[in-house]
């Protein structure tokens, strides 16, 4: 989850030039201000279970000063950001998050991404040793 905040936290600086945080970061006197959060909402497995998709809820909240001028026009201009795609790179691998279900309301931004992973294959106790048929077949 931390990999797509600061994806999408990096993405957001970037492409607005306004100075955007993780959640819960502490920030004095800068403003305008975007805050970032991501919740994991739902895992399913694909592909016969090599697979898993993830999908995460993202809100970006917007302060635009102390009295809260402007916020939603902040909150609707990036909606263009979005629509082009969330570069994200994660074990080498590079690629586009495309942000689904945009919804703005008063100063906050939700969305949903989705993330399909492979499923680690889960770890085994070292096999016994099996004979070949061979051997079986002249000690009998």
């Amino acid at each position: 989850m931390k990999t797509i905040q600061e994806a999408v936290r990096a993405y957001l600086q970037e492409q607005t030039g306004i100075t955007t945080v993780s959640d819960r970061t502490r920030v004095r006197g800068t403003y305008p201000l975007l805050a970032v959060s991501v919740q994991e909402s739902g895992t399913v497995l694909i592909c016969g279970g090599r697979q898993a998709e993830h999908t995460y809820q993202v809100t970006v909240t917007v302060v635009s000063d102390r009295e809260r001028d402007e916020g939603t026009a902040l909150v609707s201009s990036l909606v263009p950001h979005l629509l082009r795609g969330i570069p994200l790179e994660r074990s080498g691998t590079r690629r586009h998050l495309h942000p689904l279900d945009i919804r703005t309301e008063e100063e906050r931004l939700t969305f949903s991404l989705e993330l399909c992973v492979p499923v680690p294959p889960a770890e085994t106790a070292a096999a016994p040793v099996t004979e070949s048929m061979n051997t079986l077949y002249f000690e009998i």
